[in-house]
């Protein structure tokens, strides 16, 4: 039989990793199917206790050598966590709202409904924290995977490109997060019904006809994140360590991933991974459209000249007298850092003060498509005069190498 400390690690795994001390008496009666009376809940209670180094009787037990618990919001508030799950885990469902969202790098939820009434599934947003998981369902697939960005923002006006058919929505809630664009899980009948073996409560993302319930954010247990991060895993050998550690200008890409069999010493060494020249490719490309298109609109005559070396530029714009030789990034996130060659710092220098620079961020890769399609993104800065010493001054351009010269 398993000891009280197995039950309570697997409460709080049932539970997402962290739960107010009541849930866990509740999902330690389920494990052990029975009802506890209140020596056993001073049981659990002692168990929590004695293998966390919040608490004042772990010195006791340091035999032991186990710090598994947390006291998730400090002394007295009677919430516990588990240590070994680091982040917390969440489904978002996103069928309307996705093309924004994923856009701007963000979760939003009004505080209330037509009816002036608190929803709950909308109220999940205050409990997010820096560095939870968020699996997006888009149109019967999880095509993202998102980190949560710091902390809840309030009072937050309703985002602006949202359907006027939602003006009834005045403030709410918002949290920024860090899209990554995953080759997309299909939910089949099957994969839901596998989905559908780790509800625990009435509130769930699918019924037991394996329909789709309208709930935008819910918590989901540990078994159930578990289950999709191996699949990703299994399927684009991406594990938990690299989507915190993402960076989409690493070199290594998911194909690099997939095709790579790593060691079991080195699954959670977090190398993270980036976008492959292909995708970069087309990043690059989807945020050229969008700048021309705006140029274009704004009365500029629009020169393509990405393709002819040694120019450091992407466009000339001419409009009249004026000329702006206007380099070009696209980023899939809007705190992405962009990589500029020695071309394009030389042109930029060269051309001030007809030079710019224009950053397309929250570009969303499709990678269902082949090849891998690239769609949405916004101007997110626009830079001009683009003035290169001011920007080594305030070092925003930062030198990743140098060559050193013997002779």
């Amino acid at each position: 039989m398993s000891t009280w400390k197995d039950d309570v690690v697997k409460a709080l795994e049932n539970l997402g990793g962290v739960a107010h001390i009541s849930s866990i008496h509740k999902e330690v009666e389920k494990i052990r199917k029975g009802n506890l009376n209140n020596a056993v809940k001073a049981t659990i209670q002692r168990e929590l206790e004695s293998f966390s180094s919040d608490s004042d009787i772990f010195e006791t037990y340091l035999g032991r050598k186990k710090d598994l618990f947390y006291m998730a919001k400090g002394k007295g508030n009677g919430y516990w966590g588990l240590r070994k799950i680091k982040n917390r885990f969440y489904w978002v469902s996103q069928n309307r709202t996705f093309n924004i969202e994923r856009q701007d790098g963000f979760l939003w939820a009004p505080y209330l409904d037509k009816r002036k009434k608190k929803v709950f599934h909308w109220e999940s947003l205050k409990d997010l924290k820096d560095g939870d998981i968020i699996f997006s369902h888009y149109r019967g697939t999880i095509p993202c995977v998102s980190i949560v960005q710091g902390s809840p923002i309030e009072n937050h006006p309703r985002p602006r490109l949202f359907s006027n058919a939602l003006s009834w929505m005045a403030e709410g809630r918002r949290v920024n997060v860090k899209y990554i664009d995953i080759n997309p899980i299909l939910l089949t009948e099957k994969f839901k019904s596998e989905i559908n073996r780790f509800k625990k409560k009435e509130y769930w993302m699918y019924n037991d006809k394996l329909k789709h319930n309208q709930l935008y954010l819910v918590p989901i247990p540990y078994g159930l994140a578990k289950f999709l991060l191996d699949t990703i895993e299994k399927d684009q050998n991406i594990t938990i360590s690299d989507l915190n550690n993402f960076d989409e200008s690493s070199e290594v890409s998911i194909d690099d991933l997939k095709s790579k069999t790593r060691k079991k010493s080195n699954k959670s060494s977090g190398q993270g991974f980036g976008l492959s020249s292909a995708e970069r490719k087309a990043v690059e490309q989807r945020a050229m459209e969008v700048v021309s298109k705006e140029m274009k609109k704004q009365g500029w005559k629009v020169e393509d000249v990405h393709k002819e070396k040694n120019r450091g530029y992407d466009f000339v714009f001419k409009k009249q007298e004026k000329l702006i030789y206007c380099e070009v990034k696209g980023t899939q996130n809007s705190d992405a850092k962009v990589i500029l060659t020695k071309n394009e710092v030389i042109a930029a220098e060269k051309n001030y003060p007809n030079s710019a620079l224009y950053i397309v961020s929250g570009i969303f890769l499709d990678r269902s498509k082949k090849p891998v399609k690239a769609s949405l993104g916004k101007l997110s800065l626009k830079k001009y005069p683009w003035e290169i010493k001011k920007d080594i001054n305030e070092k925003k351009l930062v030198a990743l190498s140098y060559q050193y010269t013997t002779k």
